[in-house]
């Protein structure tokens, strides 16, 4: 792997560019990592453009640590900050040789970096980039190794989401929140995996647009860092889908807030319904988040509610995902590509978390399901 060819501590930046001065800061800093060296660069110029817009309504001295892969130019590191003048400021920290950002021990490196420089009282993570849940995905260190649950994507490799949680842990802080703009990463093994790497996770079941998340209109509600102001940035999400912001008609878009700290609870719940199950669950009346001949994605509660005949069971575990999964919104319907050309999904159920079903004969069962949450629910750690 290559190195950082220029890297700048936060006070040799300062003392270095005059006139570049950081307000004090009492709000959270945001964080947002932009791997765009794939077919997402198109989206890469608006996605930082509206990351700006939306700090210019945060707080006088919020800061915005954005590390950046474009296809054709070297990855950087930069800090934008909210002056008292309500114009926004930015220096360079880093610059890369050219480089995979999708490895772990990069990703470990700049977040390391960011909180180094940063002075908000507390962090929230943006990744934007391809994802694909629980699925396959190549790693850096081989790309023909395959592993689950993987995220972002640069020369055909990804990062593995325990990889993500295990570089978020060596850093000695968490994030108050996490936002993975990626497709499908609102799964139910990839929340599980991350359980102890954020508060709270902000991630979509279904695919996400190019241009997703309205950055300039939720990012002033994030900083605020509690529960209700990220309920409501979801809700700002919704409005903003049924725009039809794209202009060509397609409005789509799901999100839910996941509240980390009670995932090991719902996997307890989930175990204990699952351990009750001796039948077999017709699929096709499943809602799925996919339009794969076998699907990959379904809703885990219409699932859980067709797997068992237990009503106390399952009670208890509706109501602990309404304790885990705090918010959930989707439009009636959702853009897909996974029919192999571009569709709408009718969505009738969405409960804010969707799982794999293992025995679909998908072809991935046993072999690459191997998830943290499949190894916990269904007795086979």
């Amino acid at each position: 792997m290559k190195k950082v060819i220029i890297l700048l501590s936060m006070f040799s930046l300062l003392a270095c560019n005059r006139g570049f001065k950081v307000p004090s800061n009492n709000s959270m800093s945001m964080f947002a990592f932009l791997v765009a060296d794939n077919d997402l660069d198109d989206h890469a110029d608006y996605i930082e453009k509206d990351l700006v817009r939306g700090l210019k309504g945060c707080p006088v001295g919020t800061e915005l640590f954005l590390y950046e892969d474009r296809r054709d130019e070297p990855p950087t590191l930069r800090q934008f900050v909210l002056a008292e003048s309500g114009q926004v400021a930015f220096r360079h920290i880093a610059r890369f040789d050219e480089q995979c950002s999708a490895s772990a021990d990069l990703f470990m490196q700049v977040l390391s970096t960011m909180q180094s420089g940063a002075s908000g009282s507390s962090y929230g993570l943006l990744y934007w980039s391809h994802g694909n849940g629980w699925l396959p995905g190549a790693n850096i260190d081989s790309c023909s190794h395959l592993g689950t649950k993987s995220i972002g994507l640069d020369s055909q490799c990804s990062m593995y989401v325990e990889d993500m949680a295990a570089a978020i842990g060596k850093t000695g802080k968490i994030p108050a929140f996490l936002l993975l703009d990626a497709c499908f990463m609102g799964g139910v093994e990839v929340a599980y995996a991350l359980r102890n790497s954020a508060d709270y996770l902000i991630s979509s079941p279904s695919e996400t647009l190019g241009i997703c998340f309205p950055y300039h209109l939720i990012l002033p509600l994030l900083v605020n860092g509690d529960m209700e102001s990220m309920k409501e940035s979801l809700d700002v999400f919704y409005s903003y889908c049924l725009s039809d912001y794209y202009g060509d008609g397609t409005l789509s878009g799901m999100a839910s807030l996941t509240d980390c700290g009670q995932m090991d609870a719902l996997a307890s719940s989930f175990r204990d319904l699952n351990e009750s199950f001796a039948g077999f669950v017709q699929t096709d009346s499943i809602q799925a988040f996919d339009c794969l001949p076998r699907h990959l994605y379904y809703d885990l509660y219409d699932y859980c509610s067709h797997m068992s005949s237990d009503s106390l069971l399952l009670s208890r575990f509706q109501d602990q995902l309404c304790r885990t999964v705090l918010h959930s919104v989707t439009t009636p319907s959702v853009f897909t590509q996974t029919a192999g050309r571009d569709s709408m999904l009718v969505i009738g159920q969405c409960c804010g978390l969707s799982t794999y079903i293992p025995g679909t004969g998908s072809g991935y069962d046993w072999t690459y399901y191997q998830t943290e949450w499949y190894r916990y629910c269904y007795g086979k750690e």
